[in-house]
C-alpha cells in the first residue's frame, strides 16, 4: 500500500508530534510484561483448549506469582478463566488469587468474557460481552479493569476507543493497524496518542491509545546464538493432552551462566530497537504469546536470573527491567505530564500485513455464522425485557424465575462467546464453527422455551410451545389432524410503536385473522416460496413499545373480506445480454414512498422513482462473482481472512426468471437468476418487497424500505459472490459504512498499486450509504458483509465466499473456508434525499436488528382469551433502549459495602438479584446530523417505565455497570489542543434523579430501582 493512503490520517499525528529523535534522555525502562494470548475457540474448541493448555496456565501462574513477590501476570479474557474458577480451582488457589489481586501481582486487563472482534461485530453484543466479564469479576473480586488489551483484532474501530472510555478504562491497547502506516508511525514516534474516537462526544469520551510495535504482542522468538526460539522455554502447546513427559516442542534453550550475556544482549538490542520508536524512555516490552505459560515454572525461572543480570549490568546497558502489569506500565506514563497528539473519529480499517496480504475477506466469511450470531443477539433482547415485564411491577403465572435467569444467562454467554476475534469473523476451523453454532442453538432454545411460557402463563392456554422466531406452527404429530386454528402472540422489543407485517406458514389458502378483541385484521394469504404445500400468511400488525398484540388465525371456507389472496404473474426467462432494446417494457411497483420498475426484456430492476423529492434514478442489481485463486504457487491467495482479486468480477448467472406477486398488503418481486440458460435450479436469488400501507407517524418506516432477501449458492470453489447495485448516483466512488452499528465512516476510493480491489473493501456490520448532492442510497443489513464502491455509482456487497487454497498452514489446522451452504442474507434499501435517509435510518436498522418476535400455538378451543395488558414503554424517536433486563448480579451497588461483604466471603453465598433492573439508553443521532432528531432530549425514567411498576431509584453507572457514575473520575491525559491533566467526569453525569438528558451518540447506563409489590 503506497503511503498517500494514510497521509491524512497520519497529518493528524505528524503535525502534533515532536520531530523523532525527541526521547527523553536517559537509561530506559523496560516494563517486561507476562502474558498468554488464549483464543477461545480459532483452531481448537473451548474444551480442547482447557485441557491442553488454559487450565495449566492459571494453575502454574497463580503458584509462581504466590512463590516470589517481583514476579506478575496480566489475564485477559474471562471465559477461560471462569470455567478454570468454576469447576477447577481449589479453595486455596482462589484464596491465592485473592491475595493476588490485592497486591498488584496478578492484573484481570480487558476483562470481557473474549478479546472482541472490531470489524464485524455489533455495538450491542460487544458491550455484551464486555458486561458479562466486568460484572462476573466486579462480583467476585470487587475488581474493574481500567486497561484494554486489544492486540489480536484485525483492525481497530473507532467504536472501540469510546465504550472502552464508558466502560472507565484509563488506557488503550492495540497492535493491528496497516502495515505501512505501522511504519510511518514508528518512524515518527506516533505509536501514543488520545483518541477521540466519537465525533460527537470528543474529548467527552477521549482515551489514551498505545498502538504495538512491529513486533505486537509476541516476543521476538529469533535467537542469533540458537536454532531455537527465544524466552519460550515452555515450548509449544500440546494438543489432545499435555505431553506425560512435560516435555514440549521448541522449549528455548534454558539459562545458564554460560549463555546468559548472549539472552541480555538480545534482549536489550531488541528494546532499544523499540525505545527509538516512542517518544519516552519508558517501554512495553509483553512477553508471551499464543498458548504461553502452560509451565509458569520454567518461564519465570529462566526470566528471573535474565532480568537480575540485566538490572546488574544497568548502569552500562543503559537499561534497567522489570515485571510489571498493564497499570504499572501505564501510571508510570501517565505521571510524566506530557502533551500527547490527539487522533480524532477515523479508525484504522482495513488491515493489511503485507501489501498483497488485505483482510478484507472476514468480514463476509462463514455468513451462516455471522447471521446466527446476529439473530441469537436480538432474540437475547427480546427475551430479557420480556421477561423484566414479567417480573414488574408483580410476577404473574408460575414462571420460576431462577429457571427463567438461567436460560437467559446461558444465551448471554453463547452470545458473548462468539464476538471473539476468531469466531464471528468466520477464521475458525469446522469443528470450532460446529461448537459456537451448537452454544447459540442450545441457548437459543433456552430462551424460546422462556418466551414461549412467559406466553402461556400470559394468556392462560394449553399450547404446544413453538420457536419463538420462525412463525412456523409446531408439527402436531405423524398422522394427527390439522388443529382447527393457531394463536399467535406478537412481542415488539423496541420502545417504539412499530407498524410491521408479520409472516405465518398455513396450510389453508382461506384463513380469517382476528385481534384479540376479535375485530378482523387486515391480511394477506401467498403461495409460500419455502414449502409449496403450505401457504405463507402476511398479518398488518401495530404494536406498542414493548407490548404484544394477539392474533387468532382460523381456517374458513370462503373469504373473508379482511384477508385477501395474492395474484402471482410470471416472466419467462430471459437471457442475459450486453446491449438493451432501446424501447424498454417496463413494468412498475408501487407504493406511496416508491414506484420501482423493471425491465421485461431482461427481468432486471430498471430504476426507482422516490416520491420525496420526485426524482428517479436508474438501478439495477445482478450478481457477480470474483474467481480467485487457491494455489499459493501461483501467487496471493484468498482464505478465511484474506481477500485477494486478481480481476474483477464477472457476472456469474447466463438467464434471469421474475415473477410479481401482487397483493393488498405488499408486493413481491422475486427474480431467480440461473448459472446456464438450461438449469434446473438457480443459484440465486432477489425477493423484493414493497409494503403498500398508508404514510403516518408509526408507519413511514415500512413505507421506505424496499425490504430483500437474497438466496445464495451453492457455489463452486474459489468463488467470492457479490450483490452489485449500480446506479446513475454520481458518488465518484465514495462510499460510508459502519463502525459496529454506530457511527459512520467515511470511505474514500484509494488508487493502490497492489491489489486494489481488495484494499477498498470495508466492514459494513449494520449499514452502509452512497450518495449525491440530490440522492442517497442507504443499505441495511441483517449481518455484517464486506463493502465497497469499485466504480462510479456502484455498490456491491459480498455475500457468501467457498475457498479452498494449499498453503501448508491452513492444511494444518483445517482453515480453508471450504464454504459449501446456502446463505439468505437480507438487505433493506432506502433511496431519498439525504434529510429523509438521515431520518430514518438509524431507526429502520433498528427495525431489521428487533423485528418482532412472533410467537404461534395451536388454538386448544375457539376462544382467545383477553390478555393480560400493561402499558407501553415508548421513548423520543431519536433514544433506543439499548437494553432492559434483569442481569441478576448481587453486590451492593456502594463500593465500600460490597467490598466488606466480600472480604467476609458473603458474595459468592448470596442468590441472584431479581429486583436489580439493567437500563441502558443510546441516543442515535450524531451532532449536527438532523436539525430536530440531533438535539439533546430530555426523559423522566419515572414516566416512562411506569407499567412496570413505581421507580424508587435511579442509578447511574458506567457502561459495563461496575462502577457509580457519579464518583467514576478516568485519567486525563494532557494534549497538544490544550485540555488538561486531572480526573474527567462528563458534565452529563453530574445530575441525580430520574430526569435524563442524553446528548447525541450518549450511552448512558443506570441500575433501577422499583417499589416492590
Amino acid at each position: 500500500m503506497g503511503p498517500q493512503r494514510w497521509l491524512p490520517l497520519l497529518g493528524q499525528l505528524l503535525l502534533l508530534l515532536q520531530p523523532p529523535g525527541s526521547r527523553a534522555e536517559g537509561p530506559i525502562r523496560v516494563f517486561v510484561v507476562p502474558h498468554s494470548h488464549m483464543d477461545v475457540g480459532w483452531v481448537y474448541t473451548v474444551q480442547e483448549s482447557m485441557r491442553a493448555y488454559a487450565a495449566n496456565v492459571y494453575t502454574s501462574v497463580v503458584a509462581e506469582l504466590t512463590r516470589r513477590p517481583q514476579r506478575r501476570f496480566i489475564a485477559v479474557e474471562q471465559e477461560f478463566f471462569r470455567l478454570w474458577w468454576d469447576g477447577l480451582a481449589s479453595e486455596e488457589q482462589k484464596r491465592q488469587v485473592h491475595q493476588l489481586l490485592d497486591k498488584g501481582r496478578l492484573e484481570f486487563v480487558l476483562g470481557g468474557q473474549v478479546m472482541h472482534d472490531e470489524a464485524v461485530t455489533h455495538l450491542d453484543d460487544q458491550i455484551l460481552q464486555l458486561t458479562e466479564g466486568h460484572g462476573f469479576l466486579y462480583e467476585t473480586f470487587g475488581i474493574r479493569p481500567q486497561f484494554s488489551w486489544h492486540v489480536d483484532p484485525f483492525g481497530a474501530s473507532a467504536t472501540t476507543p469510546t465504550l472502552f472510555a464508558l466502560a472507565g478504562f484509563n488506557a488503550h491497547l492495540i497492535s493491528r493497524i496497516d502495515y505501512d502506516l505501522k511504519d510511518a508511525m514508528q518512524e515518527a514516534q506516533g505509536l501514543q496518542f488520545v483518541w477521540r474516537g466519537s465525533k460527537s462526544l470528543s474529548a467527552q469520551q477521549q482515551i489514551f491509545t498505545h498502538i504495538m510495535d512491529q513486533f505486537s504482542y509476541c516476543t521476538p522468538s529469533h535467537l542469533s546464538f540458537s536454532s531455537r526460539s527465544g524466552f519460550y522455554w515452555n515450548g509449544v502447546a500440546v494438543f489432545p493432552e499435555p505431553p506425560p513427559d512435560g516435555v514440549y516442542p521448541n522449549m528455548s534453550e534454558p539459562v545458564t551462566p554460560a549463555n546468559i550475556d548472549l539472552y541480555a544482549k538480545e534482549l536489550v538490542a531488541n528494546v532499544k530497537q523499540r525505545a527509538a520508536w516512542f517518544r519516552t524512555p519508558y517501554v512495553l516490552w509483553p512477553w508471551g504469546c499464543d498458548k504461553q505459560f502452560f509451565n509458569a515454572s520454567v518461564q519465570f525461572s529462566n526470566m528471573d536470573p535474565l532480568l537480575d543480570h540485566i538490572n546488574s549490568l544497568s548502569q552500562e546497558l543503559g537499561v534497567s527491567v522489570q515485571y510489571a502489569t498493564l497499570s504499572d506500565y501505564f501510571r508510570t506514563l501517565h505521571a510524566l505530564n506530557v502533551s500527547w497528539p490527539v487522533y480524532n473519529h477515523h479508525d484504522f480499517l482495513p488491515y493489511s500485513s503485507d501489501p498483497f496480504a488485505t483482510w478484507t475477506g472476514f468480514y463476509t466469511s462463514r455468513s451462516v455464522l455471522k447471521g446466527m450470531a446476529r439473530r441469537a443477539s436480538a432474540l437475547l433482547y427480546a427475551g430479557e425485557s420480556m421477561f423484566t415485564r414479567y417480573l414488574w411491577p408483580v410476577p404473574h403465572g408460575t414462571l420460576d424465575p431462577v429457571w427463567a435467569l438461567q436460560q437467559l444467562q446461558q444465551l448471554r454467554w453463547a452470545v458473548s462467546e462468539v464476538q471473539h476475534h476468531d469466531a464471528i469473523t468466520g477464521t475458525e476451523s469446522p469443528k470450532v464453527r460446529d461448537m459456537y453454532v451448537e452454544h447459540l442453538a442450545t441457548g437459543m432454545l433456552g430462551v424460546r422455551k422462556l418466551m414461549s411460557s412467559i406466553a402461556l402463563d400470559r394468556l392462560q392456554l394449553t399450547v404446544v410451545a413453538r420457536a419463538a422466531d420462525t412463525g412456523k406452527p409446531a408439527p402436531t404429530g405423524r398422522g394427527s389432524p390439522r388443529p382447527a386454528g393457531y394463536s399467535a402472540s406478537v412481542y415488539n422489543p423496541l420502545a417504539w410503536t412499530v407498524t410491521t407485517i408479520i409472516t405465518l406458514t398455513v396450510h389453508y389458502p382461506r384463513v380469517s385473522v382476528t385481534d384479540e378483541m376479535g375485530r378482523p385484521v387486515p391480511a394477506q394469504i401467498q403461495n409460500s416460496t419455502k414449502d409449496l404445500s403450505a401457504y405463507d400468511l402476511l398479518i398488518l400488525s401495530i404494536i406498542p413499545g414493548l407490548s404484544y398484540r394477539h392474533y387468532r388465525v382460523m381456517p374458513t371456507s370462503e373469504a373473508q373480506e379482511a384477508t385477501t389472496m395474492a395474484s402471482t404473474l410470471r416472466f419467462k426467462r430471459k437471457l442475459r445480454r450486453h446491449t438493451s432494446p432501446q424501447r424498454r417494457r417496463l413494468v412498475s411497483v408501487v407504493n406511496d414512498c416508491y414506484a420501482v420498475l423493471f425491465d421485461q426484456d431482461t427481468n432486471l430492476m430498471h430504476s426507482i422513482w422516490e416520491r420525496q423529492s420526485n426524482r428517479t434514478v436508474h438501478m439495477t442489481q445482478e450478481f457477480l462473482e470474483y474467481h480467485v485463486n487457491g494455489d499459493v504457487k501461483r501467487g496471493p491467495i484468498s482464505d478465511n481472512y484474506m481477500f485477494t482479486a486478481n480481476k474483477t468480477a464477472v457476472p456469474a448467472w447466463k438467464a434471469v426468471g421474475m415473477e410479481i406477486v401482487r397483493g393488498k398488503l405488499t408486493t413481491e418481486i422475486r427474480q431467480y437468476f440461473y448459472r446456464s440458460a438450461t438449469a434446473r435450479a438457480h443459484t440465486f436469488a432477489i425477493h423484493s418487497r414493497l409494503a403498500h400501507v398508508p404514510p403516518g407517524p408509526d408507519r413511514e418506516l415500512l413505507c421506505h424500505r424496499i425490504e430483500q432477501q437474497y438466496r445464495v449458492g451453492p457455489l463452486e470453489l474459489n468463488r467470492e459472490a457479490i450483490l452489485r447495485t449500480s446506479s446513475d448516483i454520481n458518488n465518484q466512488k465514495l462510499l460510508y459504512s459502519d463502525n459496529n452499528g454506530y457511527q459512520m465512516q467515511r470511505r474514500p476510493y484509494q488508487a493502490f498499486v497492489n491489489n486494489i480491489i481488495a484494499r477498498n473493501y470495508f466492514p459494513m456490520v449494520q449499514s452502509a450509504f452512497i450518495e449525491d448532492s440530490k440522492s442517497r442510497l442507504v443499505l441495511l443489513s441483517d449481518r455484517a458483509h464486506g463493502i465497497s464502491s469499485q466504480g462510479n455509482g456502484q455498490v456491491e456487497v459480498m455475500l457468501h465466499r467457498r475457498l479452498w487454497n494449499n498453503l501448508a498452514w491452513n492444511l494444518n489446522y483445517n482453515l480453508t473456508l471450504n464454504d459449501t451452504s446456502i446463505v439468505y442474507p437480507v438487505l433493506w434499501l432506502l433511496l431519498g434525499p439525504h434529510s429523509v435517509t438521515t431520518a430514518l435510518r438509524p431507526r429502520i436498522a433498528l427495525a431489521l436488528q428487533h423485528r418482532p418476535v412472533v410467537l404461534v400455538r395451536e388454538l386448544a378451543n375457539r376462544g382467545l382469551p383477553g390478555p393480560l395488558e400493561q402499558e407501553a414503554v415508548t421513548l423520543p424517536p431519536n433514544l433506543h433502549l439499548q437494553i432492559l433486563s434483569i442481569p441478576g448480579w448481587n453486590y451492593s451497588t456502594v463500593h465500600a459495602r460490597h467490598m466488606r461483604n466480600l472480604q467476609k466471603g458473603h458474595q459468592r453465598e448470596a442468590q441472584a438479584d431479581l429486583h436489580r433492573v439493567l437500563l441502558r439508553l443510546h441516543h442515535l443521532y450524531e451532532v449536527g446530523e438532523d436539525p430536530a432528531l440531533s438535539q439533546p432530549v430530555t426523559v423522566d425514567l419515572k414516566a416512562i417505565l411506569r407499567g412496570l411498576g413505581p421507580v424508587v431509584v435511579v442509578k447511574e453507572r458506567s457502561l459495563t455497570g461496575t462502577w457509580d457514575a457519579h464518583s467514576l473520575q478516568r485519567w486525563s491525559w494532557r494534549t497538544k489542543t490544550g485540555h488538561q491533566r486531572g480526573p474527567f467526569t462528563s458534565p452529563s453525569r453530574l445530575k441525580k434523579g430520574s430526569t435524563v438528558t442524553v446528548h447525541p451518540k450518549e450511552i448512558r447506563t443506570f441500575f433501577i430501582d422499583f417499589q416492590q409489590q
